[in-house]
């Protein structure tokens, strides 16, 4: 058994019957009745945290939006910087690690993936689903996205306001056919589900990374947990659930797989759409075989197989393992195939990335804005918003 440190059934039992009970009450004062659209409707016109909320909203929703936009008075500025410049120049690889690691793993925790699944079917498109998760990294980890000025701060208080209306709806529709949501998986976005989809994002430096042959420092790493700390308590993560450093990370890590992974046919269903989406971001006759092959890279085999992550198959099974060999490893140093790996996944990334940006939501609407903090030196001048300035 894997080290858990403190993260103890005994701990993380009671986590998964506690919520977010600030954003909560509003969603249960204000949203009664409103279908989650509302909430986009609101936020739609919130982007900036210097930006006024508007008086047409009620006095409750106006209070938590104000109380809730600063940052804990136990972050570190120059943490979040030093984390955030680290992404602006491993973004590219970060972001394919986000669809072929972070949120595969998610999917294999079984009690937590349930949400999810309902997620997509009540939003009706899954792909929408992961392309805002993306939207959020980029508003968070864009070069002061977490200041007054920047896009991160609304963002989490979006994404936090959205989870509540989640587990609203799936309580009203738990009273209407209690079949629909099982006790035994806790409440909807419960603590230990939000600090564990949490830790898949924070976790990356640590381990998906170094398998792409980029090795990250110890003080990276603590500051790239220290980000998402911050982002995690102003999503409403409790104080107790707050991690200490990156050994407690991999010891929460630990726990969760230990007490969560497991084989659902949600889980299933959300990694088939997943790969769909990065297969349809990344076009070409070698992406169809190299994105499930990469994420089994990426999460082992073991994981892999709960969620249905496909092996390489006829007609191509032929002639791709040659040069997939090469590059995931059959007869090769570690240092050689990372080295191969880190420079293929590179262009990769970046042409997700470019499909994604163009993709439209609505007929008209990008489906997430690349800042051009981020978009120039990752090379993706087309990403650009017109008139934006770097």
């Amino acid at each position: 058994m894997a080290d858990r440190g403190r993260w103890t059934d005994a701990k993380l039992d009671p986590m998964r019957d506690v919520g977010d009970k600030p954003a909560d009450d509003i969603a249960a004062s204000v949203l009664a009745g409103s279908e989650l659209e509302h909430v986009n409707d609101i936020f739609r016109t919130l982007v900036r945290t210097n930006q006024p909320v508007p008086r047409e909203l009620p006095d409750d929703m106006e209070q938590f939006l104000n109380t809730t936009i600063e940052l804990p008075r136990w972050a570190k500025p120059d943490r979040i910087a030093r984390a955030q410049s680290f992404f602006q120049i491993w973004g590219v690889h970060i972001t394919t690690c986000l669809f072929c690691a972070s949120l595969p793993s998610a999917y294999a925790a079984g009690k937590g993936v349930r949400v999810l699944a309902y997620t997509g079917r009540l939003q009706k498109d899954a792909k929408r689903r992961v392309l805002e998760t993306g939207q959020f990294l980029m508003d968070v980890l864009t070069p002061g996205g977490l200041e007054d000025t920047g896009n991160g701060r609304r963002t989490i208080q979006h994404v936090r306001l959205m989870h509540a209306a989640i587990r609203q709806s799936i309580e009203k529709e738990r009273l209407r056919n209690p079949a629909s949501w099982d006790p035994h998986w806790g409440t909807p976005i419960n603590q230990e589900d939000l600090a564990g989809t949490l830790l898949s994002f924070a976790y990356v430096p640590a381990e998906p990374l170094r398998k792409l042959g980029i090795e990250v420092s110890r003080r990276t790493q603590e500051d790239y947990l220290h980000l998402w700390k911050v982002v995690g308590e102003m999503l409403g993560v409790l104080p107790e659930m707050r991690i200490h450093d990156m050994d407690d990370a991999t010891q929460l890590v630990n726990a969760i797989r230990e007490r969560q992974y497991e084989a659902t046919e949600e889980g299933k269903e959300l990694t088939a759409a997943l790969i769909e989406l990065v297969q349809t971001l990344t076009p070409g006759p070698l992406d169809d075989p190299f994105v499930p092959t990469l994420m089994r890279y990426l999460i082992g085999n073991d994981v892999a197989a709960m969620i249905d992550v496909p092996t390489v198959t006829p007609p191509l099974v032929r002639f791709v393992p040659r040069w997939m060999g090469r590059v995931f490893g059959r007869g090769e140093r570690l240092v050689d195939r990372s080295e191969r790996l880190q420079r293929l996944v590179e262009p990769i990334g970046r042409e997700l990335l470019d499909n994604a940006f163009r993709m439209v939501r609505g007929g008209t609407r990008p489906a997430f804005d690349i800042p051009a903090a981020l978009a120039t030196p990752w090379a993706m001048p087309k990403a650009v918003p017109t008139g934006v300035q770097p």
